[in-house]
Formats: structure tokens, sequence, C-alpha cells
């Protein structure tokens, strides 16, 4: 059990070492000042929002007009009666055969 522990105690060692060998190659002349911070993007420039703004209140007020011209246009007295057709228009006559009990008179 004991050469289990000296073997297992000697690979931390070696692992230590070797992290410590890794820490004390890292100098300043290795590393970088962060990046300063960046302001996310945005999706509309301030014209294009403008834009959209204006075109979305006159989208808004056209339909509001619309609206208002269709139910003032509409009265509330009655409907005037319909037109009458131009063309004549006859019953459809009848195809079918006569029975025989009615028109057969003995």
């Amino acid at each position: 059990m004991s050469s289990g522990r000296t073997h297992r105690e000697a690979i931390e060692q070696r692992l230590r070492d070797a992290l410590q060998a890794r820490a004390n190659s890292a100098d300043w002349e290795h590393l970088r000042p962060a990046a300063p911070p960046i302001r996310p993007r945005r999706l509309f420039s301030a014209s294009r929002r403008t834009v959209l703004v204006w075109s979305g209140l006159a989208a808004a007020a056209a339909c509001a007009l619309l609206l208002l011209v269709l139910t003032t246009g509409a009265s509330d007295g009655p409907a005037p009666p319909a037109a009458t057709p131009s063309h004549s228009v006859s019953p459809p006559t009848s195809q079918a055969p006569a029975s025989p009990a009615t028109s057969a008179k003995p």
C-alpha cells in the first residue's frame, strides 16, 4: 500500500511542478490589455427609425380616414327597392311526361 501512496504522491508532485512551470512561463509581455467595451449594434439608424415612425403614423391616419368615410357614407334610412331586371325571365318548362292515369281516359 505504501508503494501505491508514494506513486500517487510522485504523480501529484510532477503535476504541481508542471503547473508551476507553466505559470512562471507567462510573463507580462505575453499578456494583452483588455479590449474596450463595445456598444451593442442598433438595428435601425436614426433616419430609418424616423421614416418608419412617420410611415406608421401615415398608415394609421389613412386607416382612420377610410373608416370615417365608410361609416358616415352609410345612411340609417330604409334601402331603396331593387331595380327590375332588363331581360324577361320565362318560367322553366316541365320536361317530365304526363302520368298515364291522368292523360288516358277510357
